[in-house]
């Protein structure tokens, strides 16, 4: 029983670990992922990853945006991109921008654009 609860324990050590490496830092641990709202989409001529974040129950809505070139990013024009995509799929209020709520990476390449619905 002693080995098979070891073995248990690494497995799941193991498991967890991609999912912890993958997760940003500029992601707060009480936002929950909203997973229907992965997306990969092409805008001016780039391929960006999108994942959205919410806050239970308060209505600030984070825009997790990187570029799949891995190069910096311009928050200010992705701004239209995020705003278009999120827009349709759940706000039932009209979408207002929150760039107060912004954060991105030291190196540029990670950004979370903050918005409320």
């Amino acid at each position: 029983m002693k080995g098979f609860t070891t073995a248990m324990l690494v497995a799941a050590a193991l498991l967890s670990t991609p999912c912890l490496a993958a997760r940003s830092t500029l992601i707060d641990r009480t936002w929950a992922p909203v997973s229907e709202n992965h997306a990969e989409l092409e805008h001016d001529g780039r391929h960006y990853v999108l994942d959205t974040y919410i806050v239970m129950f308060q209505q600030p809505y984070y825009i997790h945006v990187r570029a799949k070139d891995g190069k910096p990013l311009d928050a200010a024009a992705l701004v239209d991109m995020a705003s278009d995509y999120i827009t349709p799929r759940g706000c039932t209020e009209p979408l207002q921008r929150r760039s107060d709520l912004d954060r991105s990476s030291g190196d540029g390449t990670d950004v979370v654009l903050g918005f409320q619905c």
